[in-house]
């Protein structure tokens, strides 16, 4: 059941799989493209928010698989996939199989998980990792060294891939306070993280550039944008866990509907500490709340509270959903199995057939300028940072940022994309304007938007 399971995961990852890049993708694939692994350590990682391991695993893979959507995204659905997997084998170990079977049924269909295995960014990768420690986390109990060691490997993986899901440590280390475990076990424990130490200490000085670049954008409107800690921000954890990234328009149907699905899911979870094996049903709770609410508080300091930032507890969602359902009568079971399972694949299938709800077009944006614009003309952006996805897809396009401006040209293709962070006052468009440049023609290709004016 479980590879039949897998098959129809891949199928649905499979599905619009070559739709455009969106600007962090190409961000992405230009670094993968463009520089060699020392470059991606020294030269790039101290601007960047992220770590290396991703984009250096990337530039691997595609120079073995080519780059281009499908190849680079390739690498996400493997990571997808072998987490289903090992959702699978968390369920089997700590509850039945059953409970295994129909937690990775449930995040294989995920609208959320579904949307970030066609993702080439690191997201993914690091809800595999965070599985994988947790599995093996389980497996420690059993005595052999061997599970210590590989658990050791896994969490410098973890934190070398992504920053924030390495807070799962804190969920172990709680874990062992609650149920009190003896003097050998907390020996092991923390000589398992002296990888993770030197890992961390390595990894250090370029840590400490990226945070303080981080912090440096706290006066613009970028901060709001990375992830403040608000209350919409809290509210979207839950509500795109369950739809993913799908909306409704209607302000009257969405609350409803919402309203509807959290009392569900809500009561599956509660329902999951019911009768047996509560201390396990426990650590997967760890798993889903302890990392939230921490970077929910690091989130009123540091902006990095996004729910896709907190894919890496997305299976503890589903094996609770999935311990939740089992503890219920057969008949409600299968009703309940089917219902949740009915809200994935709606919310999957809008993603996947709706065009409304897929990325940024950057290809069919750049494909057009570069079809009909003039030989005079300019192609200019509100901030020299916004060109890597126009430069993927053109490598040698003649665009500028604001600094390009000239009124000796006929004809302006201005870029409105994130124009209210990095132009808020549109000084741009108003130095265009007061040029005698008048706005001929308007294109929007899913959320990227082009002005074109012409004297």
């Amino acid at each position: 059941m479980i590879f039949l399971i897998i098959i129809f995961g891949l199928i649905l990852r499979l599905i619009s799989l070559n739709q455009s890049f969106w600007l962090d993708e190409t961000t992405s694939a230009v670094v993968a493209r463009d520089l060699s692994f020392s470059q991606i350590i020294t030269k790039f990682s101290p601007g960047d928010f992220h770590p290396p391991l991703y984009y250096v695993l990337l530039k691997t893979w595609t120079q073995m698989f080519g780059l281009n959507e499908v190849s680079a995204r390739m690498l996400s659905v493997v990571f997808g996939l072998a987490t289903v997997y090992v959702v699978f084998l968390i369920g089997k170990k700590l509850f039945d199989s059953k409970v295994g079977v129909v937690a990775a049924l449930l995040l294989a269909t995920s609208g959320l998980h579904v949307y970030y295995s066609q993702e080439a960014r690191m997201y993914v990768m690091a809800t595999f990792f965070a599985a994988l420690a947790f599995y093996l986390f389980t497996r420690v109990e059993e005595g052999r060294v061997k599970f210590w060691i590989l658990f050791s490997i896994i969490l410098p993986l973890i934190f070398l891939t992504d920053y924030l899901p390495i807070t799962i440590l804190t969920v172990f280390g709680i874990w062992g306070i609650l149920f009190r475990r003896n003097f050998h076990w907390w020996k092991n424990f923390l000589l398992s993280q002296i990888p993770l130490l030197v890992a961390a200490l390595a990894w250090s000085p370029i840590f400490w550039k990226q945070f303080l670049g981080g912090l440096s954008v706290r006066s613009s409107a970028w901060w709001d944008i990375l992830g403040r800690t608000t209350f919409k921000e809290v509210l979207l954890i839950p509500v795109k866990f369950i739809i993913g990234r799908v909306s409704i328009e209607n302000p009257l149907t969405y609350p409803l509907l919402l309203g509807i699905l959290f009392l569900i899911f809500g009561f599956l979870i509660l329902a999951a500490f019911k009768n047996t094996k509560k201390e396990k049903t426990k650590l997967v709770a760890l798993w889903l709340f302890v990392p939230v609410v921490l970077i929910i508080l690091i989130g009123l300091k540091v902006s990095v509270l996004s729910y896709f930032r907190l894919l890496f507890v997305l299976p503890a969602f589903y094996l609770l959903v999935a311990k939740g359902i089992s503890s219920l009568d057969k008949k409600w079971r299968n009703i309940t199995l089917v219902t949740i399972l009915t809200v994935n694949l709606l919310s999957t299938g809008a993603y996947l057939f709706n065009p409304r709800f897929r990325r940024e077009d950057w290809r069919r944006l750049v494909g057009m300028i570069e079809a009909n614009r003039g030989k005079d003309s300019l192609v200019l952006f509100p901030a020299n940072s916004q060109m890597e996805a126009y430069r993927y897809y053109v490598p040698h396009a003649i665009i500028s940022g604001p600094e390009g401006f000239s009124n000796k040209t006929g004809e302006i293709w201005l870029m409105r994309y994130v124009q209210d962070v990095f132009d808020p006052e549109d000084k741009l468009r108003k130095k265009i304007e007061m040029a005698k440049f008048k706005k001929i023609r308007e294109y929007n290709f899913n959320g990227v938007v082009v002005w074109k004016y012409q004297k």
